[in-house]
């Protein structure tokens, strides 16, 4: 989450709730504590999320696309690992796939596109819940093993998964697996308009509500929460989507906050891994006097890039590019911008700006003269991140921290004498965020 898409996730909050975003309303709440932090990799200013997650998850810095492992093959033991060996309960929930990085790097150690591993790594530890997506690392038919994770899973105890309705029924005194969906689950904007998918795959909000409680009935859990596809989203230049991912994250924080009203003893932390795209609303109109009506069209929007570039198949003609984009935004595309956006779906286009050569960017480029929101890119940034904390021992997340100090205020909070091995910054080289980060793209 950029800050930008923060910004504007606050504005849209306004315009289509009434309300700001409960994220926003904690910096002003004296009990909370407000820090800055540094989210660099090892290698690079630009993280990666699996240099991140590991990050925090390990308290030491690692190359971009690794999980857990210093350069010379040093294994670092994750967050989940130690607290495990303490005896507190532990779970991961994501609207991404439950092997992706930001999950993984409390939990796993592993290259990030190693998800077959990470999933059976979650089995060997015994965590307590895993919901999320990412079907296709668990069922034989998918993975390249064949192995069959799902009968492994239940074997071991656990309540698996895959429906809504399988949540709302699980029991409590059993460990938890659910994928709803065969990869990540769908963005929140594509599930608003689809009926089948509200019934089938829950929300971030129900799957942290449900997390909690099971959780909230042992004396101590560690929770990572994470609303991923709001990454996944800025990478397109999708502001609509973007922005309705940061809505129902916000509606998982209430759910926090719930949680932590009813149980203070309860340390809540928010915050995220590094930035993407840096959007921001640019001025329109003379005086300015377009600025908001532009942004006000991002309400319209009932689709996100992805499921557009799904109707819109490999070489959509101009036309066709017109009418999808005007039935699942209500933007009347000029011919002039049809063709020219027609040109990249056919790999003919040319961008000045090499790194938004691609047809998904381009969209992003285009609906900027319908939101009035432009980009900078469709990759990772190098932005200090805000980081709030509240509940006891908030106040050791104060001023400008490193996201390693996040790792040794969680082990000091609990008590537990632990340090990982750790290794000098190198210099920019090796893969880069760019590199390892799967893009979603229109063609």
């Amino acid at each position: 989450m950029s800050s930008g898409t923060f910004t504007l996730a606050d504005y849209f909050s306004r315009e289509t709730r009434g309300r700001g975003l409960r994220w926003f309303d904690l910096f002003a709440r004296r009990d909370v504590t407000q820090a800055f932090m540094n989210v660099r990799s090892l290698n690079s200013l630009v993280t990666d999320s699996a240099a991140s997650s590991t990050a925090w998850g390990s308290g030491s810095r690692v190359q971009n696309g690794l999980l857990n492992y210093l350069p010379d093959g040093r294994k670092l033991r994750p967050l989940h690992d130690v607290f495990g060996e303490a005896g507190w309960n532990r779970g991961l929930v994501t609207t991404t796939e439950i092997t992706h990085a930001t999950p993984a790097g409390f939990a796993a150690r592993a290259k990030r596109e190693e998800a077959e591993s990470i999933a059976v790594q979650y089995l060997q530890a015994r965590l307590d819940v895993l919901l999320g997506g990412g079907r296709k690392f668990f069922a034989a038919a998918q993975r390249a093993d064949k192995k069959d994770l799902y009968a492994d899973y239940r074997a071991a105890g656990y309540a698996v998964m895959t429906e809504a309705a399988h949540l709302d029924a699980a029991p409590l005194d059993r460990p938890w697996l659910g994928t709803f969906s065969s990869s990540h689950l769908p963005y929140t904007l594509d599930h608003h308009a689809d009926a089948k998918l509200q019934k089938s795959v829950p929300t971030l909000a129900a799957l942290t509500r449900r997390a909690l409680r099971k959780l909230g009935r042992e004396e101590r859990f560690l929770l990572q929460i994470e609303g991923g596809r709001v990454d996944h989203a800025a990478h397109a230049n999708d502001i609509a989507a973007a922005v309705h991912e940061m809505l129902a994250f916000d509606d998982a924080i209430e759910a926090c906050l719930e949680f932590q009203q009813a149980e203070p003893e309860t340390l809540l932390v928010i915050t995220t891994d590094h930035g993407t795209g840096n959007p921001g609303l640019n001025s329109s109109g003379g005086t300015f006097g377009k600025t908001r009506p532009l942004f006000s069209n991002v309400r319209n929007a009932r689709a996100s890039f992805s499921e557009m570039g799904r109707l819109l198949g490999e070489h959509p003609a101009a036309g066709q590019i017109q009418q999808v984009v005007a039935e699942r935004t209500g933007y009347k595309v000029p011919d002039r911008k049809a063709a020219f956006l027609a040109s990249f779906f056919a790999k003919q286009g040319l961008s000045l700006y090499e790194g938004m050569n691609s047809a998904t960017l381009q969209m992003g480029q285009l609906m900027a003269n319908y939101y009035g929101v432009g980009w900078t890119g469709g990759e990772h940034t190098a932005d200090f991140v805000p980081l709030l904390a509240l509940g006891p021992g908030a106040e050791r997340f104060r001023g400008f921290i490193e996201n390693t100090d996040v790792f040794h205020h969680y082990l000091g909070l609990a008590g537990i004498d632990f340090r990982n091995p750790a290794a000098p910054l190198l210099a920019e080289g090796g893969p880069s965020a760019a590199d390892v980060e799967r893009l979603e793209r229109l063609a």
